[in-house]
């Protein structure tokens, strides 16, 4: 049995607190969890890289209470202040590595996978004998927790074959498509609830070949009253008002409008104006990037994400396809140079107007450049939101 929006959020929320075994014993007070001792467990993770790398509290794990006596929770923290900085670059380590579902974020994989012997004792000891029977796992988290989250949940679904839910607020993308599309279908769209405000810019990086779960499918859209990217957006009080009362079926599941190739074209070929504070432009740039592969690699796009894994980065293989495309692909160079001219006018350079002046190196820095630009903007909502843990 899932859980309600508005507990979900609380204890995405509630997870952040625990740091110690006292913080510990007043999370577990909430009548969902069961009060047998034995029964919850905390666990460190390893955050960062080899030049700012740190264990802190990350995860609880705790059996179900009354109505969830069956059930497990597995609960991840977003980013704190705690640890030197050392989430931050967990966040940025925008690189990727294979997994069991596809390929995904490579420093969301290295939290989980320090985590991963901790999580599988607890799962296995309160899993033994038929008094401690285990129905559901519910993975819980935001931003960053919630991009672990994702991980775990598809960890949980292969590794114990329970029914998994899986919740979160403001998460980054964790994985490429593929992933998403197997962790849909390992855990069914009806039980993943991706829940994001309209201008988060959090759910919005990396940009694409990573995407959401579900997919198919699309996350609970929560919108707001302008269209500026905005800090507060991601904070999880702003998460637990907007899900107030709601239902999962209640709340809004719509396809965005930039999901449809005609659609798309239309915008590569206008002259809209684009403000990179407005949360759309981050969009249909994501849209647009995913449009131009698709031309270039056509049915081959999910089978060649392998090509991402190595040491050069995600931003120099999209340039190498991009510039593949343009040599090989007939009409795929008149979208791509109405993508680049489209970036270029993002950053304030100059336009270039023809295809032969796009080489690999130009779309590289455009790529890196635009890519950094969203993400700063992420940066700039974690930093308002650490700043309060």
């Amino acid at each position: 049995m899932e859980v309600s929006p508005s507990v979900a959020a609380q204890l995405a929320a509630d997870v952040y607190t625990v740091q110690d075994d006292f913080e510990l014993n007043v999370f577990l007070q909430q009548p969902i969890f069961s009060q047998s001792a034995g029964n919850a467990r905390s666990f460190k993770a390893t955050v960062g890289s080899r030049l700012i790398n740190t264990r802190d509290g990350f995860c609880v794990a705790a059996r179900g209470g009354a109505g969830h006596e069956n059930d497990l929770f597995l609960m991840f923290r977003g980013s704190t202040t705690s640890n030197y900085g050392a989430d931050w670059v967990s966040n940025f380590r925008i690189g990727v590595q294979s997994s069991p579902g596809g390929m995904v974020h490579v420093g969301f994989f290295h939290i989980f996978k320090s985590l991963r012997p901790d999580l599988e004792r607890f799962v296995h000891q309160q899993g033994a004998g038929p008094a401690n029977r285990v129905e559901n796992i519910h993975c819980i988290g935001h931003s960053l927790g919630g991009a672990v989250a994702s991980i775990a949940a598809s960890w949980a679904r292969r590794s114990t074959k329970k029914n998994v839910f899986l919740y979160t607020f403001g998460a980054p993308k964790p994985g490429f498509g593929g992933f998403a599309a197997d962790l849909t279908s390992q855990l069914g769209p009806a039980n993943i609830h991706r829940t994001y405000h309209a201008t988060d810019p959090v759910p919005m990086i990396p940009l694409y070949p990573f995407a959401h779960p579900p997919r198919p499918g699309y996350g609970h859209f929560r919108g707001s009253s302008n269209s500026v990217l905005s800090a507060g957006a991601h904070d999880m009080v702003e998460y637990i008002r907007s899900v107030k009362g709601l239902g999962w079926r209640t709340m809004q599941s719509v396809p965005p409008a930039v999901g449809f190739d005609k659609v798309v074209e239309k915008w590569l070929e206008s002259d809209r104006a684009l403000n990179p504070l407005n949360a759309d432009t981050w969009s249909w740039i994501d849209a647009g990037l995913e449009y131009v592969l698709k031309k270039i690699l056509g049915a081959a796009a999910v089978a060649v994400q392998g090509i991402f894994v190595g040491t050069l980065s995600i931003a120099d293989k999209i340039a190498w396809l991009l510039a593949e495309g343009i040599e090989f692909v007939v009409d795929a160079g008149k979208w791509i140079l109405l993508l680049m001219q489209k970036m270029m006018r993002i950053l304030g350079m100059k336009v270039v107007e023809t295809i032969q002046e796009l080489t690999r190196t130009l779309m590289r820095m455009i790529l890196e450049r635009i890519m950094g630009k969203i993400t700063r903007e992420a940066h700039k909502a974690l930093q308002h939101l650490i700043s309060r843990y």
